[in-house]
């Protein structure tokens, strides 16, 4: 049984703009899907409370521009955490653009342009091979906005 899962995040602000001051929120939730009386599905994130292999659990990192300028060139980077594998096109974030690692950040790029090796042979990684998950922004954040990016992981 896994009580808590840590995760480290990293934000690269090459902004201009002395002005511009970028914070990050961070939080963790277990994903819970729910089925309704017609069987219709739809995932909560809800506050975890004990998580064991096989359940998800849902990371938002919510963005803030406290400055009173934009804030220009924002990456945010958060890596696949230990004993758990990320859940394909469980990523998202408005107006950003989305690129993973499979070499704990080293290199970044689309889904389509990722490779490993596999018994000698160089093969398409899979969502499980994924070791990091970046969001560039594709536009300053304005002074006084925020945006929110996510993603998910299922525990092993």
């Amino acid at each position: 049984m896994i009580k808590k899962l840590t995760l480290a995040l990293s934000l690269a602000l090459m902004s201009t703009f002395v002005s511009a001051e970028v914070t990050l929120t961070n939080s963790m939730f277990e994903v819970v899907t729910i089925t309704a009386a017609d069987g219709s599905t739809t995932d909560q994130w809800q506050k975890p409370d004990k998580l064991v292999p096989g359940e998800r659990v849902g990371y938002q990192v919510e963005v803030n521009n406290q400055g009173t300028e934009p804030a220009a060139d924002i990456v945010i980077v958060n890596p696949i955490p230990e004993h758990t594998e990320y859940v394909q096109d469980s990523a998202k974030g408005l107006g950003t653009q989305i690129e993973f690692s499979v070499d704990n950040g080293k290199t970044f790029a689309l889904p389509a342009q990722l490779f490993v090796e596999q018994n000698g042979e160089r093969v398409q990684a899979q969502a499980a091979d994924y070791t990091q998950v970046r969001w560039k922004l594709n536009q300053p954040l304005a002074a006084g906005d925020s945006l929110t990016v996510q993603y998910i992981v299922k525990i092993k």
